[in-house]
């Protein structure tokens, strides 16, 4: 049965949802897999540090995955795996878990200064719109974006909140990294992050609903002809 919605175009239906299921297998592999085995070996008594190297097993091996099949590392991939590389290494030397937990931080602290570099050329605000919409709709954001200043004003202001939302959690990050109980700090982190990307997702969408949704609105062709509101 098709269960493409009426009036979508099937090839941008298709991309949209395999740009959600990538985003989902994202966070399963990079959020939820190294809390999982993090807290499964804390609970068969492997020492703090083991734990936490072993939870990036996964993590490591998407990313080695993905330079092998796209056979490029882009900018925020490539800062990812140096600051990966240079925590572990760290934490060879100091033997400090800490150091581990802190990683995370200053990873979400270079998506969030990745997210404000876009502002330089393609807003990342405005390739998530191009992301999750397709046929006519990302047309309406494609033709607003060139033509409408108010509209790259939303989509800048977009991109900021993103951005900030991710600077604010790595910054939280760090300091919870060496101030919590060690077996805390994974679970509390990730919880504090889903709530971070529920704030921006939400602040970023309300905003953008209540100013830049009006700049899409498709007149009628004429006075028989329904309007297609965003």
């Amino acid at each position: 049965m098709n269960r493409t919605p009426p009036g979508a175009d099937p090839a941008s239906t298709s991309g949209e949802a395999g740009a959600q299921r990538a985003i989902v297998l994202s966070l399963l592999v990079n959020a939820v897999a190294p809390i999982a085995v993090c807290y499964g070996l804390r609970a068969a008594g492997v020492d703090h540090w083991w734990a936490l190297m072993l939870g990036l097993v996964a993590p490591a091996a998407k990313a080695v995955h993905s330079v092998i099949v796209n056979r490029r590392i882009d900018m925020l991939g490539g800062l990812v795996m140096s600051v990966l590389l240079l925590s572990v290494g760290l934490s060879f030397l100091t033997g400090s878990p800490r150091t581990l937990l802190a990683r995370d931080g200053w990873i979400t602290g270079l998506a969030g200064v990745w997210i404000f570099l876009t502002l330089l050329r393609t807003p990342y605000y405005l390739a998530v719109l191009r992301l999750f919409t397709g046929g006519s709709s990302r047309e309406q954001i494609n033709g607003a974006w060139r033509d409408t200043p108010a509209f790259r004003r939303v989509v800048y202001v977009g991109t900021m909140i993103w951005g900030s939302a991710l600077l604010l959690d790595a910054a939280t990050t760090v300091v919870l990294a060496y101030t919590m109980p060690i077996d805390s700090v994974p679970l509390i982190g990730a919880l504090k992050l889903v709530a971070v990307i529920v704030l921006a997702e939400v602040g970023s969408r309300a905003y953008f609903r209540r100013k830049g949704a009006p700049h899409l609105v498709v007149e009628p062709a004429d006075d028989n002809a329904g309007g297609a509101g965003w």
